[in-house]
């Protein structure tokens, strides 16, 4: 047993961002569910609930259909203001400086699958070299037609 612990330590990973991911939808729906529930008090007692409360509870409703509030000119659809938030990043010096980062990264995991004193190491460390040579492979193309092919 305590060799599984030893072999698959990188695991605790990929599991920890799934309860956290799992815990933040959930936070999310008792978030949509109090502002439900502030609503129909409000419609409950013959009040008109808040035009901010209303705004909020529109907002959630519009990220889930990408149609309703973006109108039919957005072409970046759901996440256009996220776009347009992080448009400077979009360019060609962001996805080159990725492009190499990534290469990068991918040279040292080489580097070290070939080269480590470590005993066992070898094998893991190309297969990590492998899938981040093909990731800055992918960032280089994206970033020669990020190059070529400027937003207007």
């Amino acid at each position: 047993m305590e060799s599984f612990f030893y072999g698959y330590w990188w695991l605790i990973f990929p599991i920890m961002f799934f309860a956290f991911g799992a815990f933040d939808r959930w936070l999310a729906y008792k978030r949509s569910q109090e502002r439900l529930n502030l609503v129909r008090e409000f419609t409950s007692q013959g009040k008109d609930p808040p035009p901010e409360l209303m705004r909020t509870i529109n907002d959630e409703e519009a990220l889930d259909d990408p149609d309703s509030a973006y109108g039919p000119y957005d072409r970046y659809g759901r996440y256009g203001r996220r776009y347009r938030r992080h448009y400077w990043r979009m360019g060609p010096y962001w996805a080159w400086r990725t492009a190499i980062i990534t290469g990068s990264v991918a040279a040292g995991f080489w580097f070290a699958s070939e080269y480590a004193d470590f005993p066992g190491v070898d094998g893991p460390f190309r297969l990590v070299a492998v899938i981040m040579t093909c990731v800055a492979v992918g960032h280089a193309i994206a970033a020669v037609f990020s190059t070529v092919f400027r937003a207007k």
